[in-house]
């Protein structure tokens, strides 16, 4: 076979990988909302309000709104996101980019059970709007959205733990204050300075309440950190996870599994914020491998430059998953959401048919 044949297989190849994972119906357990904003909306609110941008020209602003490759540190890659938080600058614009995030996962990505989780202190800090009308306003958007479509959402509230104790127990109370309207409550952002032992009681109180806890850790640092939060918080999920296989023991893993614990694995992400040097070190394939449960997916896509359609061929051409791992993580994803059983009952005959 000439080296031209090899290439045109090789193009037919990725086209029908690239066709197959598009028309994939998947679920998203692990997506920012303050990291889905686009560019042209950032743009259009910030004229309507009078807000000052580096540029107004879409092309120019995306190069300060969107990274193009790998970051010094998540500390830097969290300062990203400034563009982003300027637009929730109302209630309209939160309407509109709840709605744009999920007409987005719909219509481009396949996705089909989505939860979206925000900050309130952090989306909604120093704009003068109310965190229960806020939320009341993302839920009208998914109700609207949902409606006539096969298509499930729910909402996870995020206490930023950079933000303070007092911002964390804050948004507990609210949580709690919210428990039949919200599906869940993570920990995220620093977790270095901010260890998961300080919030244990917080937790607890959560869990009191019946809410579905997943929380940021093993993003960086130690792998001891990720024993720590299994220890004190006592989660459903853990966000990444990435540093729980660097434990020689092989303990950390273990608890996981029999803590019957998911990770969210978010691959482009963590090579971006140097979580992992190459995406082929990333732990995805050693974590379905142990038989842990893994979802796949895109945490802030606008940001981040990427979509889960994305994160799936990376995790076969880079991480050296099958599409039978693919259909294994989305099947984990699935079964491990927070939304009501119910729902994921309906979820599931929409992954069931027919794309």
């Amino acid at each position: 076979m000439g080296a031209s044949s090899v290439l045109y297989n090789s193009i037919v190849t990725m086209t029908g990988l690239k066709d197959a994972i598009k028309k994939m119906p998947k679920a998203e357990l692990h997506r920012h909302l303050e990291g889905c904003v686009r560019v042209p909306t950032i743009i259009d609110l910030a004229r309507r309000h009078g807000l000052k941008l580096p540029t107004f020209d879409a092309t120019e602003l995306a190069k300060s709104a969107k990274l193009s490759g790998p970051m010094g540190s998540l500390a830097e890659v969290l300062g990203m996101f400034e563009l982003a938080q300027s637009a929730f600058v109302s209630y309209e614009a939160v309407e509109r980019i709840t709605f744009e995030a999920m007409e987005d996962a719909f219509a481009k990505e396949t996705i089909r059970l989505l939860e979206l989780r925000y900050s309130p202190d952090f989306m909604l800090k120093g704009k003068g709007l109310d965190w229960q009308k806020a939320l009341d306003v993302m839920l009208g958007a998914i109700r609207d959205f949902q409606r006539n479509r096969p298509f499930f959402c729910g909402v996870i509230v995020i206490a930023s733990r950079s933000y303070g104790m007092e911002s964390a127990l804050k948004t507990v109370d609210f949580a709690v204050k919210n428990k039949s309207r919200v599906i869940g409550f993570d920990f995220a952002d620093d977790e270095i300075n901010y260890p998961s032992s300080l919030y244990a009681g917080a937790a607890k109180k959560l869990h009191g309440a019946g809410i579905a806890l997943t929380v940021h850790s093993g993003e960086e640092g130690e792998y001891t950190q990720v024993l720590d939060t299994i220890t004190y918080l006592n989660p459903r999920r853990i966000g990444h996870g990435v540093k729980s296989v660097e434990d020689p023991s092989g303990r950390t893993l273990e608890l996981i599994k029999e803590k019957k614990i998911t990770i969210e694995t978010n691959p482009w992400s963590n090579y971006l914020t140097r979580a992992v040097e190459r995406l082929e070190d990333h732990p995805l394939k050693k974590f379905i491998t142990a038989g842990v449960s893994v979802s796949v997916s895109a945490d802030d896509p606008q940001i981040l430059d990427t979509d889960l359609n994305k994160e799936y061929l990376l995790a076969v051409e880079k991480i050296g998953l099958s599409m039978d791992d693919l259909a294994y993580a989305n099947r984990c994803a699935l079964a491990a959401s927070f939304l009501p059983p119910e729902i994921k009952q309906e979820a599931a005959k929409a992954f069931r048919a027919k794309m």
